[in-house]
């Protein structure tokens, strides 16, 4: 165990004070803030003035103005400029032609007619390729208007009386088991898809540096040297969890920063500003309660904060605990095997696939079970060893409570990483000193069966 330790500070040691280390682990959250919030910028700024021609070949949403020369939408406060999206609509009763529109100065054209009306699809013509929200919004704009002309047509009724009558039904959902309380079994299930994104991401990331360590120890002979004086296993072991320290080191750090980060970026854009309910007391800040009552019973704030409340967040964290180390010393211990079994890392890519498959598989059972929370796949992938790091933090999220599959799929995992830690240990051991040969599955097959 004294050599395993030695083992873990120098891999960890000489990890962190690589100076990319270092620039990343501050720079990270830098780049992924601004990244984020540069997106939103511009989306929010989006300059481009989208010219809408609609030809209404069948009248339906259009008309002449008073004078008679001009077409305007055939209903009050429908097709108005859309400052946000700025969309600005013109109509027209008779098409221009594809070479006339390339000439205008449209950005969009829409054909309408008879069988648009009558819910077939119509023509969409365009410059240059709208945003989602823009085509969404131009979608809605028109679909409104066909369905008011539509009711006026068909049901010779106001359409603001179709409106009073026309009602748009919302599911409250109950557990029968849990009387009384709304069910929020798929909002929770979005609350664990986070933490599973961690687990994910963290694998990945940090299995490839163990295996991109040993093939760099074994490349430039330095393992030689290294194993005269520990066994295969230690070293082994010791570069998995050595490593996995310097990615959960990092992890934390971003975690600090980020807070940090959106702490500041919230203070600057006016966050520290005291508002009228805001009072101070004795050099305190607080808000006012009556303030306070009217904030918490606000839509979405009272869903929030409900949301947040069934949440086991002991259960929750302790297990993302576990199977963040657990999901990683799995993995890591298959990607140090392959490192050793190779000697560059484009050999990888043939032992690559079958590591990586699960791990991939995992992830999209857990987008899944967003979908369908109560679908068998969620209860059995939560137990698989090599599925259960990611699928079950949808799952424990969800429930709220240890059931019998959880202690199942802890105790596979508990088994099956003791097991793959044998498996690559005996791998590792024969394929750390084999150079010059490109191994097959054959060949890891046979370095398993070797006796010490």
């Amino acid at each position: 165990m004294n050599k395993i330790g030695l083992i873990i500070r120098r891999e960890y040691l000489t990890r962190v004070k690589k100076k990319s280390f270092i620039i990343m682990t501050f720079l990270g959250p830098l780049l992924f803030g601004a990244l984020m919030f540069g997106a939103i910028s511009f989306a929010l700024n989006d300059e481009t003035n989208y010219e809408v021609l609609i030809v209404d070949k069948a009248g339906a949403v259009s008309q002449f103005d008073s004078t008679g020369k001009y077409f305007e939408s055939r209903f009050e406060k429908r097709f108005e400029y859309n400052q946000s999206q700025r969309i600005k609509y013109s109509f027209l009763d008779q098409e221009i032609g594809t070479d006339a529109f390339k000439e205008s100065p449209y950005n969009i054209m829409i054909e309408m007619d008879d069988a648009v009306v009558n819910n077939s699809p119509c023509t969409f013509y365009f410059k240059r390729l709208p945003s989602g929200q823009v085509s969404s919004a131009i979608k809605t704009e028109i679909e409104n208007a066909i369905e008011e002309f539509r009711v006026g047509k068909n049901l010779n009724i106001e359409y603001s009386e179709y409106q009073r009558i026309k009602v748009d039904i919302d599911f409250k959902e109950v557990n029968i088991e849990k009387l009384g309380k709304v069910d929020r079994t798929q909002e929770k299930a979005v609350v664990g898809f986070v933490f599973a994104v961690f687990i994910y991401l963290f694998i990945f990331l940090y299995g490839v540096q163990v295996m991109r360590g040993v093939i760099e120890e074994k490349t430039n002979r330095i393992v030689e040297v290294i194993i005269s004086s520990v066994k295969p296993f230690q070293l082994m072991m010791g570069k998995v969890i050595g490593i996995g320290l310097v990615g959960l080191t990092q992890f934390v750090l971003w975690m600090v920063l980020s807070t940090v980060i959106f702490t500041v970026v919230q203070a600057s854009m006016g966050g520290d500003a005291l508002p009228a309910q805001v009072i101070e007391q004795g050099g305190v800040r607080t808000i006012q309660p009556e303030v306070m009552a009217q904030m918490q019973k606000s839509g979405p704030m009272q869903e929030i904060l409900q949301l947040a409340s069934e949440i086991n967040w002991p259960l929750q964290i302790g297990l993302f605990i576990f199977y963040f180390i657990g999901g990683y010393l799995l993995y890591a211990s298959l990607f140090a095997a392959i490192g050793a079994a190779v000697d560059n890392e484009t050999d990888t890519q043939q032992f690559m696939a079958p590591i990586t498959i699960p791990l991939i598989f995992g992830f999209v059972v857990s987008e899944f079970l967003i979908a369908n929370p109560e679908g068998a796949a969620g209860q059995i992938f939560s137990m698989v060893p090599l599925t259960s790091p990611v699928v079950m933090m949808v799952k424990v999220a969800m429930t709220g409570h240890i059931t019998w599959y959880m202690i199942v799929s802890m105790l596979l995992l508990v088994a099956t990483f003791i097991f793959t830690v044998w498996l690559a240990a005996r791998i590792y051991r024969v394929g750390i000193l084999m150079y010059g040969k490109k191994p097959t599955y054959k060949e890891l097959w046979k370095w398993m069966r070797y006796k010490a």
